[in-house]
């Protein structure tokens, strides 16, 4: 399936540690950008907290998705369910391969800036089908199983391959490897567990602690592995911010040649990120240890147009030890429809006998009234150009739900004397009142009933702020207001006409 899981950058380093018994270099391009998938999150759509409103909203949520190939041969398909009102997020940012719902079935959560947060489709149950490379038929690949507290964190998840028994006929169900997670008071994950499991007992473990600062920030991860009747550390990994509480270094220790988990660790993984005026995710560098140091590995670039939140390009190079240069590697770029949504995704690799960009494939999108995709045709570069027809083509399927807080999360109301006005409003909304020092810098983001980022703006405050809303479609959203140390000073719901 070429569908790319976002994984959360502690349980990379976890990834990390697995691989300590076979060859790590195989996989560190996939654990790369399994890290750049985590930082982009806090530029997008990812689903925060469920902020429903008191009022009934209809929505949509993800259920099923089918890809057939270029003969019409069914290739992949998933399906979901859900209970309550838990939803998915599509992500319009990272977008690097065409199947982009994250299902993702590893359940240590997407980050955004250091802080763990819900996975973006918050199903109860994944099943996943695929051709098998070695029999060449279609047939059971895995399945997800979750379950969730009161808020929606993920306290639970059993994962099963084609591999384990299922019994239906008991309801007992055996894994190959069982999550539990623990939260704190402010919902952030606290412990995380992981076992694997071979005929119903767990023949290894781990586990793993999170501290956070004063802003609700990560900064540290600690993860450990039951070894022969002992408990070792594995990784520690240190998150560092800037004043305004941007991710700008991850530094991770871990030792991949100790199977004993006895040696020192060493710094194994470095990542120096920069960002724009308005948070964006601009350039990220990473480091690898080769055995005696850190040396450079990856660069990847990132453009954006206007105020859109996802990026509109992405360049990535690599590190040439032998020619001391960085060599490009690949290049993204997305075209924006008239709905302020990616309509084409191209990418192109870069052919260093021609020294020019060579296409790779083209996605074309199209959306439906929810702004959620609904076909996606995936087209495959054959060396002259691209076929006439798709070379894949997935259609995602939904269902709809009446969204009503008063069954669900309620989320209460902050800044009491904040004004919010016109409410409701068709094209823009005044702020006054607002607790915080003039010139004192503040974040206003607007959230829509799934809990998505629709609009995020920095900036001074000044007795007053403006923001508009009139692209917005008709419903009710959440004003967002948070101060420069990420603090929430307002959370206040507004109707858009």
């Amino acid at each position: 399936m070429k569908q790319f899981f976002i994984l959360a950058v502690a349980i990379l380093w976890v990834n990390i540690v697995f691989a300590q018994h076979s060859n790590l270099r195989s996989g560190r391009t996939a654990l790369h950008h399994q890290v750049l998938m985590g930082l982009l999150q806090q530029n997008t759509g990812t689903p925060m907290t469920a902020m429903r409103t008191t009022s009934v909203t209809l929505a949509e949520r993800v259920i099923s998705q089918r890809t057939r190939d270029s003969i019409n041969e069914l290739r992949d398909s998933v399906s979901v369910n859900y209970t309550a009102y838990r939803t998915s997020t599509y992500d319009y940012n990272t977008m690097i391969y065409p199947y982009y719902y994250p299902y993702n079935a590893s359940p240590m959560f997407n980050t955004d800036k250091g802080v763990f947060t819900k996975p973006q489709v918050l199903y109860d149950t994944f099943l996943h089908w695929e051709i098998d490379p070695n029999t060449l038929t279609y047939g059971f690949y895995e399945a997800g199983y979750a379950t969730y507290s009161a808020t929606n964190n993920l306290t639970g998840y059993l994962y099963l391959n084609a591999d384990s028994t299922i019994l239906i006929a008991d309801g007992f169900r055996n894994p190959n490897v069982l999550y539990a997670n623990k939260f704190n008071a402010a919902n952030n994950i606290d412990t995380g567990y992981w076992f694997n499991w071979q005929a119903g007992t767990a023949d290894s473990a781990f586990k793993q602690f999170f501290t956070y600062n004063s802003s609700n920030k990560l900064t540290k991860d600690s993860t450990y592995e039951y070894h022969l009747g002992v408990w070792r550390i594995v990784s520690k990994t240190f998150y560092t911010y800037d004043a305004s509480n941007d991710l700008t270094q991850i530094d991770n220790y871990a030792n991949d040649t100790d199977s004993s988990l006895t040696l020192p660790l060493v710094e194994l993984l470095k990542y120096v990120n920069t960002y724009d005026a308005s948070h964006r995710l601009l350039t990220t560098y990473s480091s690898f240890f080769d055995q005696d140091s850190l040396l450079p590995y990856i660069e990847d670039t990132f453009a954006y147009s206007g105020t859109y939140t996802y990026h509109s390009a992405w360049r990535e190079y690599q590190y040439d030890p032998i020619n001391a240069y960085w060599a490009p590697m690949s290049n993204m770029t997305k075209k924006i429809g008239s709905s302020g949504l990616p309509d084409t995704v191209d990418i192109d690799t870069y052919d260093s006998l021609s020294r020019a960009w060579i296409p790779e494939t083209m996605d074309v999108i199209s959306y439906n009234s929810f702004h959620d995709p609904d076909t996606l045709r995936d087209y495959e570069y054959d060396f002259t150009a691209y076929p006439s027809s798709p070379s894949y083509t997935t259609v995602y399927y939904y269902s709809t739900y009446t969204a009503n807080s008063a069954a669900v999360n309620n989320v209460p109301v902050i800044g009491d004397n904040v004004k919010v006005f016109p409410n409701p409003a068709t094209g823009t909304v005044t702020i006054t009142q607002l607790d915080v020092p003039v010139n004192a810098a503040i974040t206003i983001s607007v959230i829509n009933v799934s809990g998505q980022w629709v609009s995020r703006e920095r900036l001074d405050w000044q007795n007053q702020a403006t923001i508009s809303i009139a692209g917005l479609e008709p419903g009710v959203y959440w004003i967002y207001i948070q101060d420069g140390s990420g603090n929430t000073v307002c959370r206040k719901p507004v109707v858009k006409q």
